[in-house]
């Protein structure tokens, strides 16, 4: 725990909680740097003898706040609406992308898919039999001369959702077609750029993932497989390290389902202990 919090406090129970807290942030893979922050700033404001009800009341608000907002996929009016869907291999790009799909033609929307994965025909089949299922039309964007093309063809399109290849961050080929792909978008488009993260990444890799990324464009953040991991630290972690709002947060396989707009009042209360 913070020195400065356990010192100003020496005599009341505050110290103790404060301890359990700690470790309890630290279990569920909260930087400990985030840690010492966030209980500082909570120490800062504590009586002696607080409740440990009390205590946990204002860490958990000071979490929320932190968290922030989710930030989902907005002001499709302006249509279309291009939403390009970047991150690493196997993270669920292609999976998160039609449960977004599903979701907003059930809502009436008129959704159009693209890729620009023609790396994989693997990953082209999969889109593709999404695509079918929901009937909704699809197309392939082959290189950077021809998004402005392959967008114009979808654009009675409110939604139009692209999918892009996955890539290591070190691969700086890959990322370059990429950047050149998104930068040759025409700027009259209404775009937005959603970066999906695996929450079973290792935190460090996590973190090289979004420096590397930035260098593309600026992006918001979803998480997958939710379902795979007990620690849901890295959610608060990258939050804080990138800035950057959260979107969605992915739970499974399951179009459209597993899906589900940032719940950040589950999220903190996961991390401070609770199911």
């Amino acid at each position: 725990v913070p020195k400065e919090v356990i010192e100003e406090k020496p005599q009341g129970k505050n110290a103790g909680y404060l301890r359990m807290i700690y470790n309890t942030l630290l279990e569920n893979e909260v930087d400990e740097k985030y840690v010492n922050m966030i209980l500082d700033e909570v120490g800062k404001t504590l009586k002696d003898g607080s409740s440990i009800d009390y205590l946990i009341s204002n860490i958990y608000q000071k979490m929320v706040l932190l968290l922030g907002k989710p930030a989902v996929i907005g002001n499709i009016e302006n249509a279309p609406k291009v939403v390009f869907f970047i991150g690493p291999t196997g993270v669920g790009k292609t999976t998160t992308l039609s449960k977004i799909a599903a979701k907003y033609a059930l809502e009436g929307k008129k959704v159009a898919l693209l890729t620009a994965d023609t790396y994989r025909i693997a990953a082209f089949e999969q889109l593709k039999n999404y695509a079918s299922i929901m009937n909704l039309p699809i197309g392939i964007v082959y290189s950077s001369a021809d998004i402005n093309q392959a967008i114009e063809e979808q654009s009675d399109a409110d939604l139009i959702l692209v999918d892009t290849a996955g890539f290591s961050h070190k691969n700086e080929s890959q990322k370059n077609d990429l950047k050149a792909m998104m930068d040759a978008l025409d700027e009259g488009y209404n775009k937005e750029v959603y970066l999906v993260l695996s929450s079973t990444t290792k935190y460090k890799d996590l973190l090289e993932i979004a420096d590397s990324y930035r260098e593309i464009s600026e992006y918001k953040l979803i998480f997958t497989k939710l379902d795979e991991t007990e620690s849901y630290g890295n959610i608060l972690n990258l939050k804080l390290y990138t800035g950057s709002d959260i979107s969605y947060t992915a739970i499974g396989q399951n179009v459209p389902d597993d899906i589900e707009v940032l719940d950040t009042q589950k999220i903190v209360k996961h991390l401070l202990g609770g199911k």
